[in-house]
């Protein structure tokens, strides 16, 4: 059986940098303390040929020779992994030199080329960073591409009025001499893209040996990241009986989109358990509970009929988690904007949240 999860490597992920003395410089691209996740042999890079966002052929091997190139298959219309993943990534290539950022090539594969037109494509990527290519192909070819990483087919599944469609929860990342060193998952952090593009682009790839560029040492969480929402966003406050709302935000949907997903930190204070069984809003004709799963890091959605809030717990609804889907837009928040979610619950009723609309870079971490 091909899975995913035999190319990752249990020691993949390294705790942090040591800040004491320097230590002696790898001479070895494979000894790089990289804290992405590195596989337990180098991937394959993929030979093909697809058409960018302008019609012109983006032969993958030849475009990103003696780059870092860093592959994904997603789709536009993702409302959770995909736009935070690109948002995460796009604020770290806004913090390294401008030498660093001009070695990457970010290559966006759709796996919905039946929605992701070349227009929408360009106009989605380039609201995360304009320098990202979006490439569309024969989904025959991409499916073959995704089984070389061990990965199943695409899959639609129906959602609403429209579609979701699962797809590699993983960025490959291929060193300037082509190998496939390193995976990054949906959980990654802005200060792990940070470290490891510094590290990648200061080694010496075609002289054996690595420049005097020391590891970067991986920065301090944000004030505001152990709630795990927007940072700099004022908390949403709200309750019902036990039942208080900590937090709410909703990412603004791109141009086009049906779907919109929403956030919550719940908090029963009572000693009984109660249960968020639906939830709606005056935006969306309909609404309901999801849950993003990574299963051998593919990324799918599937709705969940309630989530239990346990007495005494905090129970987050968050990005690459459990979820709301507020879908069949009527119309589209904007950032800034603020949006009405109402919260059933089996005991305490009938809640209403004031919901800040957030960007996605608002989600970074």
């Amino acid at each position: 059986m091909r899975r995913a999860a035999l190319l990752i490597s249990a020691t993949a992920v390294l705790a942090g940098v040591s800040c004491g003395p320097a230590a002696e410089k790898p001479k070895d691209p494979d000894d790089l303390p990289l804290l992405g996740t590195k596989p337990f042999s180098l991937l394959p890079k993929p030979e093909f040929t697809f058409t960018d966002t302008h019609g012109n052929p983006y032969d993958f091997r030849k475009e990103t020779d003696g780059k870092i190139a860093l592959l994904y298959f997603g789709y536009t219309y993702c409302p959770d992994t995909c736009p935070l993943m690109m948002a995460t990534l796009g604020a770290a290539l806004k913090e390294v030199d401008p030498a660093v950022r001009d070695q990457v090539r970010m290559v966006f594969v759709t796996v919905d080329p039946g929605r992701d037109t070349p227009e929408r494509l360009r106009s989605w990527l380039g609201s995360f960073d304009t320098t990202f290519v979006g490439l569309r192909g024969s989904m025959t070819v991409i499916d073959s591409l995704e089984g070389v990483y061990g990965f199943p087919p695409t899959k639609k599944e129906s959602v609403g009025d429209g579609y979701v469609v699962s797809h590699p929860a993983l960025v490959y990342a291929f060193t300037p001499d082509d190998k496939g060193r390193v995976m990054y998952g949906a959980d990654t952090r802005k200060a792990t893209w940070v470290h490891d593009l510094k590290l990648i682009a200061a080694h010496a790839w075609h002289a054996g040996a690595a420049t005097a560029a020391e590891s970067p040492a991986v920065p301090s969480p944000e004030p505001g990241e152990a709630a795990g929402g927007p940072a700099g966003i004022a908390p949403t406050t709200a309750a019902s009986g036990s039942i208080q709302v900590l937090e709410a935000y909703a990412p603004a949907p791109p141009s086009g989109a049906t779907t919109m997903a929403v956030y919550l930190t719940l908090l029963n204070t009572g000693a009984t358990a109660d249960t968020l069984v639906g939830l709606d809003s005056d935006v969306a004709a309909m609404a309901s509970l999801h849950q993003t799963m990574h299963t051998d890091n593919m990324a799918h959605m599937k709705p969940v009929p309630f989530i239990a809030l346990p007495p005494g717990d905090t129970v987050r609804l968050a990005p690459g988690g459990l979820h709301g889907m507020l879908m069949a837009l009527k119309r589209h928040p904007a950032a800034g904007d603020t949006l009405m979610m109402v919260l059933t619950l089996a005991r305490g009723g009938t809640l209403n949240v004031p919901t800040p609309v957030v960007r996605y870079e608002d989600l970074v971490r």
